[in-house]
């Protein structure tokens, strides 16, 4: 239990029956306790409450990663499922950490639960996890579906992601390009990615020395559409001397 459920609590037997003068106590109550055996029921009541408290985080634990690893397995997660799981994920942050970041679990969950996907992302609580989590939530190639909840659920912490991560990324939009041709979802998937690009290197310029080489090659391949040429002349200019 938490320490404002705690307190919650303190203040509710602190404002009702505890307080009350013996005149005002419900019928059937005979006051004959102290304040110690008061304190002590006080004490007493906190304690089980804790224990219902940590049994229910066990239980919605549980639950959380039963259902996922059945959804993973069965590959479909049902609305109400993936709602009550975001619920609990909500409910208790803790749980985040909990959810296997394997690349089987973080591409079903991707591709089926975006919502749970981008509550993963944002509430994670080390950069090293949530690069983790986006690097093994790619495929190749992305499908449209698959990158635009991508982008949704990344392009907040570009700059927090690792090199490695920022190319597995780069490596299936070259793939995902290549089958395209000169298409408009050709020229989509270029400009989306130069976005997700851009902001990085702007937020983080050290990324650059590392990803330079293959994202100026990207970069060059797609001239023609603005994004690219923007970003090559961003990472030119950010480049260390």
């Amino acid at each position: 239990m938490d320490e404002e459920t705690e307190q919650a609590i303190r203040r509710h037997l602190a404002t009702t029956v505890m307080s009350r003068p013996p005149g005002q106590l419900p019928d059937g109550i005979f006051p004959t306790f102290s304040t110690e055996s008061a304190m002590r029921m006080v004490a007493e009541g906190i304690e089980k409450a804790r224990m219902l408290d940590a049994d229910t985080r066990a239980a919605n634990e549980h639950y959380v990663l039963e259902h996922i690893a059945k959804a993973v397995s069965d590959g479909a997660m049902s609305p109400g499922t993936e709602k009550q799981i975001l619920t609990l994920l909500q409910r208790q942050p803790e749980l985040c950490k909990r959810v296997p970041a394997e690349p089987e679990t973080m591409q079903f969950v991707l591709a089926s639960c975006p919502d749970i996907f981008d509550h993963l992302v944002a509430r994670v609580d080390s950069v090293e996890r949530r690069s983790e989590i986006v690097s093994n939530s790619i495929v190749s190639p992305l499908t449209v579906g698959r990158h635009n909840a991508l982008i949704k659920s990344v392009i907040g912490f570009a700059g927090e992601l690792s090199s490695a991560a920022l190319l597995r990324y780069l490596d299936a939009i070259e793939a995902t390009c290549r089958l395209q041709q000169k298409s408009d979802a050709q020229a989509y998937y270029v400009r989306s990615s130069c976005r997700l690009f851009h902001i990085a290197i702007t937020e983080n310029p050290s990324l650059v020395d590392d990803i330079f080489i293959q994202l100026s090659s990207f970069c060059l391949s797609f001239l023609r559409i603005k994004a690219a040429a923007d970003l090559y002349k961003s990472l030119v200019e950010l480049r260390p001397k």
